[in-house]
């Protein structure tokens, strides 16, 4: 099983992201867009494991606190990705640091890539010179949520597709 930790988005985020994806298509920015579904902020990508349940029970042992999240200006690239960022979040970085220290502590493997909290909007994109200047006047909503939960997500390939599906997810604790 492919395994990877996530925060799944709100409705509000997902429209707001789909109809950034909107405009880069119509800005001619090719690619494979993430199906609006599929988006997801990464925490920690385990990859190949057979073992579900032990990752949830390493990720109960995670206590926190619902926080806020929004949505960076601009759009970056990792080679052929386009993605976003978020905008700074202490807790969203603690979340990630906790979330690999409780798979640490259940030596559950998982990708040391340093965490940069980042959403996929197209993977082998084509962007060409001219479209580099288009993709920087793109507007994008101002947009934030609340993050209350996490998830273990498993990511299959089904007739040629991505598909996730939730496996288990990790509640904040309730306020006092």
């Amino acid at each position: 099983m492919r395994l990877f930790i996530a925060i799944k988005f709100s409705p509000e985020m997902e429209n707001t992201l789909t109809e950034l994806q909107k405009q880069m298509k119509e800005k001619s920015i090719t690619g494979n867009y993430t199906n609006c579904r599929n988006l997801h902020l990464t925490l920690a990508f385990i990859g190949e494991y057979d073992d579900p349940q032990k990752v949830i029970n390493a990720l109960e042992q995670i206590s926190f606190d619902p926080f806020r999240i929004s949505l960076e200006e601009r759009t970056g690239t990792f080679g052929d990705i386009l993605w976003i960022g978020t905008k700074k979040a202490p807790a969203l970085m603690s979340l990630a640091q906790n979330v690999r220290k409780a798979l640490d502590k259940a030596r559950i493997h998982y990708d040391r890539k340093k965490f940069k909290p980042h959403i996929t909007l197209v993977r082998k994109a084509r962007i060409y010179a001219n479209q580099e200047k288009t993709l920087n006047e793109i507007k994008l909503e101002k947009c934030s949520m609340t993050v209350d939960s996490f998830s273990l997500m498993l990511s299959r390939r089904t007739d040629g597709r991505l598909v996730y599906t939730e496996l288990g997810h990790i509640s904040a604790k309730e306020k006092r």
